[in-house]
């Protein structure tokens, strides 16, 4: 297969582009700030194995219509779902995103995340998991789902900055904006306005000049040695973790579950944010 958009599949949750030999796949579900469902974590796989598969494409790109990366996983969903689950079933609620993020991390491609505005929780992840992470001044970061009740299913943050940070962000549910982001190593730099998809291109660009094959070997020695040091133990862990967080009794996940049936997600989630003022 050769890149060109006549040749690209459709996606239902997706918008993707090709330009030159750079893959655009776009998170398109703005009107819930492209917040994840299985829907669009199997598309996103799915855009990845084509875009992996397609000798015309060089570089991907990850990013968020609507002025938003994602929110990450759909929580009202995600907390109905998981309501009264058995194990295996929450596992198979997680598969999904953290399929994504393997996917990303083992990609023989470059695989840049282009942030605008919120990249909260599973699509913090996926960030972190990307090769690269471009952002602007509009650009948040975190992990809040602790302060309701959830963990991080994908537990790569402790790998990419120091443990006095990663507990800011995993057991405080503090977010960071795009300067303090980049200063603590969450992103590789903070774009001038406007300049998000230009500086994208521009690290595509940088990043063709490298023989494909020498490239890809390269990503995989450095990534087996983040393995070698236990990061697949790691992330399992995590797994381990969401998993008996997510069946331990928790009086304000029943009330947050109880507060969303009355009075909705976004008054729900006002009780939450009163709790930690």
């Amino acid at each position: 297969m050769t890149g060109s958009d006549a040749a690209i599949p459709h996606y239902a949750t997706l918008l993707v582009r090709q330009e030159d030999n750079l893959r655009w796949i776009v998170l398109n579900q703005p009107s819930t700030l492209n917040a994840f469902d299985h829907p669009q974590w199997k598309d996103l796989v799915q855009a990845l194995t084509d875009a992996e598969a397609d000798e015309g494409v060089g570089c991907i790109a990850i990013a968020g219509a609507g002025g938003n990366f994602s929110v990450g996983y759909n929580f009202p969903a995600a907390i109905d779902e998981m309501k009264d689950s058995s194990v295996e079933r929450i596992r198979r609620h997680i598969a999904f995103g953290n399929d994504a993020c393997w996917k990303v991390w083992n990609s023989k491609k470059p695989v840049i995340a282009a942030v605008q505005g919120y990249c909260l929780g599973g699509a913090f992840e996926l960030a972190l998991a990307c090769d690269f992470v471009l952002t602007d001044s509009s650009g948040v970061f975190g992990e809040p789902e602790c302060r309701i009740g959830s963990t991080s299913p994908f537990l790569i943050t402790p790998w990419v900055v120091g443990m006095r940070h990663a507990k800011e962000i995993l057991l405080l549910g503090k977010t960071v904006n795009a300067e303090r982001a980049e200063r603590i190593g969450f992103v590789n730099e903070v774009c001038d306005a406007g300049q998000l998809e230009n500086s994208t291109r521009t690290l595509a660009r940088q990043l063709s000049g490298f023989s494909a094959d020498f490239w890809s070997e390269n990503k995989r020695g450095l990534n087996r040695i983040y393995e070698s040091m236990g990061l697949q133990e790691s992330i399992a862990l995590g797994e381990d973790t969401f998993v008996f967080t997510a069946v331990l009794p928790d009086a304000i996940k029943k009330e947050l579950r109880e507060r969303i049936a009355r009075d909705g997600f976004s008054a729900a989630l006002k009780w939450v944010s009163s709790r930690f003022k």
